[in-house]
């Protein structure tokens, strides 16, 4: 734990202050990042919920998605990826556009078309446009189009240069390529035109002015060609220079990667039996003609197995048309001179909503690694009806390959009744990619995502819970035990215990050889046939023992070749071990898609709302295993509620730190297991254990007393008074250890370190006392 975490709420006059819950990433306010920095004459703070507008500060704002940049839709469903295209992974989370930057990462980064801001203000000698993208790593590297519609009869929907018929009637064309504009056909001098590559920010004032009028504004963005003076066009396949996407070099496409003001992208499972059916039917017209004969009956074939992975459907299929006009906003540019405020509200439902990230961890798209780079991220929350605040929160993972719109896509019901049955916000973080479980950046991810949800509405940390189906079930897992003082119960859904699965599969005695996990299949160079596991496979399995005080909810089929029923019965049997509370559901006639397909939860959003984060219990256990954590982003897991910077003897791979507070006497739970059949949402087999409060002559003290088992830990720190005992009176410390050790007893005032032997043994000391002595001999 970092000396930053163990400080952050220090009070005046005292050495040290307990550990917040969870890592530094959690607490502080929202960093700036260059992106959303204000130049010279912009003053109005970002919006950062996509799809959204509002005028501020005399400004006019729109706030697009990110990661949203694929164009058209020019390819069906079985055609697959263009040879030699690079992009992110995961079926779960394909766009419907098809269009791939060109392979010269060192200027797009396969993102460097990326609409993520637009901005609008009247001047003295003009209209001032600013245009801020996600990734700018050469200034020229992107093209910006605006056209604009000012209610005369002269328009044209054929911009030119290169883009062609886009639907949308015109007056005026700005474009602008960072280096340059030009308006109409005509260059701008160049003063009215500036870049900041830092920033990722182009200026532009045009000699236009709209007075009080109210203007028509549409946007577009690609990728320039100063040659051509135009937007470089898109070919079949890729290369150094080209963009690819097309199925032919006939199609008839425009070379735009992603359009502004789009305010109603959809969202849509597109699973069905119809959907594969129809896909399966390009696949087999090989002619074209029946497919032509389809599309009369359906407005366009199957493409992706969900609409609005990235939020770009309905960009895609406008595109494929040559037709954008639905995607325009009207600017009133005498509200802009008055300066009148109108919001972006934040109603009940889906939104996509970006937060800055205080780590930089690239630029753009690593297709390598299935990682999104930038410093501004996406994530999805779900807001109930009536939202009472300070609400509770549920924290709802992805799949492998999935996106954070993954449940609005494919499992809404899930969202609606976690957040119906107990009024809760359900936050969808994205997790840096399709296939990161949740480790070093994706776990970095859920806490910056879950900071700045908290500066939007007011959560209620005591009611906070955690989901997630397959790979987001790992995650759960994971994470309720990484951080088992942030979760009441935690809920997943056909979750493999380890990333491993030869490690699941044999409860932790056996792993894959790194050959499979990392050379072929995953690991640092993202695998040499797919990109399946993360570096360093990680097990929950490992770390059972801190889930003394989250009672788990586990689902799992037998049908489900991804993870074999007997890995999470492997997890589920090291809980009973450890008597810990548990449901443990198999599902006879169930795969492990089929749960979701069905999206029917009954039972779980109940057992979910009964979660309580228990604050100070009187026992905690808590394993500290090193290769889990990443210092250098500031992700160290070495304690939980009263016990703090666990240190793993060297040689070691975890340390277990076992702290009983007697002061208001204790008792172990007494255990009941349970074995019932179910039949909601379907047909099941439960087994768990639950506690019921132990017999009075069970109960120890009430004692002002500590009794600690330290396993292959060197060091430990406890913190007495919030385990409930008293430093004004004599503590009786009683400890058994494996190994020579310190022990450090901390206060608001003072810590003492105890230097601990191998073998059991006793200390007595007065807390206050020890504190009075070092004052005195200071």
């Amino acid at each position: 734990m970092s000396q930053e975490r163990r400080d952050g709420d220090r009070t005046e006059g005292s050495p040290s202050s307990p550990p917040r819950p969870g890592p530094d990433a959690l607490y502080g306010t929202n960093p700036t990042p260059p992106q959303l920095e204000n130049g010279e004459g912009w003053d109005a703070d970002p919006l950062l919920v996509s799809g959204h507008d509002a005028y501020r500060d005399g400004e006019y704002l729109y706030q697009d998605y990110v990661y949203d940049d694929h164009g058209a839709d020019t390819r069906h469903f079985t055609a697959g990826s263009p040879a030699n295209a690079d992009s992110l992974g995961g079926i779960l989370s394909q766009p419907t556009g098809d269009f791939h930057y060109p392979n010269d990462g060192e200027r797009y980064s396969y993102n460097g078309a990326d609409l993520l801001e637009f901005r609008a203000r009247p001047t003295a000698d003009g209209v001032t446009y600013r245009i801020t993208l996600n990734t700018m790593l050469e200034p020229d590297a992107a093209a910006v189009a605006i056209g604009i519609d000012t209610g005369g009869s002269d328009g044209r929907t054929d911009w030119g240069y290169g883009l062609g018929e886009l639907g949308a009637s015109v007056d005026h064309r700005l474009v602008v390529w960072g280096t340059g504009a030009e308006l109409d056909g005509d260059p701008l001098e160049d003063d009215r035109v500036t870049v900041d590559v830092r920033r990722n920010q182009i200026e532009v004032e045009v000699p236009l002015d709209p007075e009080d009028e109210t203007w028509r504004h549409y946007c577009v963005t690609g990728l320039w060609n100063a040659e051509e003076g135009g937007f470089r066009q898109v070919a079949v396949s890729p290369d150094e220079d080209t963009p690819g996407g097309l199925k032919s070099n006939s199609q008839d496409v425009p070379p735009v990667f992603n359009v502004g003001f789009r305010f109603e992208e959809p969202y849509d499972r597109h699973v069905g039996p119809l959907d594969i059916g129809r896909g399966l039917f390009d696949a087999l017209d090989v002619t074209g003609i029946g497919h032509n004969l389809l599309d009369l009956v359906w407005d366009r074939s199957a493409r992706v197995l969900g609409e609005g992975n990235w939020r770009e459907h309905a960009q895609s299929l406008a595109l494929a048309d040559r037709d954008i006009s639905q995607f325009h906003a009207d600017i009133d540019f005498e509200r802009l001179r008055e300066g009148t405020t109108d919001d972006a509200s934040f109603e009940a439902g889906f939104h996509s909503l970006l937060y800055p990230s205080r780590y930089y961890l690239g630029e753009g798209v690593d297709p390598d690694h299935d990682v999104l780079e930038g410093r501004i991220q996406p994530y999805n929350v779900y807001v109930p009806e009536n939202l009472e605040e300070p609400a509770p929160m549920v924290l709802l993972l992805h799949s492998l390959g999935g996106a954070y719109t993954q449940y609005a896509v494919y499992m809404p019901n899930l969202v609606k009744q976690l957040a119906e049955a107990q009024g809760a916000v359900v936050l969808m973080p994205q997790a840096r990619g399709p296939g990161r479980w949740y480790k070093r950046e994706a776990e970095l991810d859920i806490f910056e995502a879950w900071r700045d949800l908290e500066t939007r509405v007011d959560i209620d940390r005591s009611r906070v819970t955690i989901s997630g189906y397959s790979m987001g079930g790992f995650g759960t897992c994971m994470l309720a035990a990484q951080c088992p003082d942030l979760f009441g119960r935690g809920f997943s859904v056909v979750g493999p215990p380890s990333e491993d699965p030869i490690e699941g599969l044999t409860g932790g005695l056996l792993k894959a050889p790194s050959k499979l996990t990392n050379d072929l299949f995953g690991g640092e160079g993202g695998g040499d046939v797919l990109n399946v596991f993360a570096q360093d496979p990680e097990s929950a399995l490992e770390i059972t023992d801190n889930l003394r005080h989250v009672p788990m909810l586990i689902w799992n089929t037998v049908g489900d070749p991804l993870v074999p029923v007997l890995s999470p019965e492997n997890y589920a049997r090291k809980l009973r071990r450890h008597g810990y509370r548990y449901q443990f559901d198999v599902f006879p006639v169930a795969t492990h898609l089929s749960l979701g397909i069905r999206d029917q939860w009954d039972r779980a959003p109940e057992f979910i709302a009964r979660g309580k984060v228990i604050r100070n219990p009187r026992r905690v256990t808590y394993r500290q295993v090193p290769e889990l954590d990443h210092p250098e982003v500031g992700l160290v897991h070495d304690g939980a509620y009263w016990v703090s910077d666990i240190v793993t003897q060297d040689g070691e791979d975890a340390g277990l730190v076992d702290a009983l507070s007697l002061a208001d006497g204790y008792g172990d739970p007494n255990l009941r297991r349970f074995r019932r059949v179910g039949q909601t949402p379907q047909r099941h087999l439960s087994r768990g254990l639950q506690w019921e409060q132990p017999d009075i002559d069970q109960r120890r003290g009430p004692e002002n007393a500590l009794e600690v088992t330290l396993e292959g830990v060197a060091e430990a720190t406890l913190w007495v008074e919030e385990a409930g005992l008293d430093t004004d009176t004599e503590l009786t410390l009683r400890i058994d250890s494996d190994s020579e050790a310190t022990l450090t007893l901390a206060t608001p005032f003072d810590t003492h370190d105890i230097e601990v032997s191998a073998g059991e043994s006793t200390e007595t000391l007065v807390l206050d006392d020890e504190a009075e002595k070092k004052a005195a001999t200071a």
